[in-house]
């Protein structure tokens, strides 16, 4: 709760105006600065949340939207083997870079839109433009993956990574270990800043933050890659 420097009234910690008086009881957050939210995401993740959550404009959501879907793009390339298919990198960046684009927005306002609904029936009372700004902002790690992780997996193996004869591993374990964990641990640590985020914006307890996102993202996961089974890997 934060208590108004002017009336004394306790108001919601999300509050920007209070609900007594009316008078500005935190600072106001117009925009939001993508290269000082991400360090604040890494420094102070607490504070950088609710920043996100109060700003007025929840702008640079749909970029890192389009970073996680060129990200999901290559992932379920990765997982069923697509690369047997591909006798050139270059044709499977291509056709892995547009599926992910074109899933891109779609998958992302599905995944908020489910969220934001399993949140509110947990007794979530937050906006739906709150749930849009964390569900955002929780995927910069995929960002992260895409621009830094991905062309060095690219580069070390090639096509052979999007392979399974041989498999990458055979070739270079200590390289596919390191790349693929530095992969695993982006993909908790979006998942981390989305419990933590939908538990602030919608004020509820994290266990039950965590049950909605682990819940999403596990069925999202099966159902992407039973899809990308049945489209690259059947004949």
């Amino acid at each position: 709760m934060i208590q108004c420097p002017v009336c004394s009234h306790r108001n919601e910690d999300l509050a920007l105006l209070c609900a007594s008086c009316g008078s500005y009881i935190q600072e106001r957050v117009p925009t939001l600065d993508f290269f000082a939210t991400l360090w604040m995401m890494i420094e102070y993740p607490g504070k950088a949340l609710k920043r996100i959550v109060i700003a007025e404009h929840k702008n640079y959501v749909l970029m890192l939207a389009m970073f996680f879907g060129i990200s999901v793009g290559f992932g379920l390339f990765w997982a069923v083997h697509a690369g047997n298919r591909y006798d050139n990198i270059a044709y499977l960046i291509i056709a892995a870079s547009g599926a992910g684009l074109i899933l891109a927005l779609p998958l992302f306002y599905a995944l908020t839109g489910v969220l934001h609904a399993l949140a509110v029936l947990l007794g979530g009372k937050g906006p739906w433009r709150s749930t849009y700004a964390v569900a955002g902002w929780a995927l910069f790690p995929f960002t992260f993956a895409t621009v830094i992780v991905l062309p060095v997996e690219l580069a070390a193996f090639g096509l052979l990574f999007f392979s399974d004869n041989p498999h990458p591993f055979e070739v270079k374990p200590l390289v596919y270990g390191v790349l693929i964990g530095i992969d695993a641990l982006m993909a908790l640590w979006s998942v981390w800043i989305g419990v933590k985020g939908l538990a602030l914006a919608h004020s509820i307890r994290t266990w039950k933050s965590f049950i909605v996102v682990v819940l999403v993202v596990t069925a999202g996961t099966f159902l992407l890659y039973g899809a990308a089974r049945w489209l690259l890997v059947a004949p």
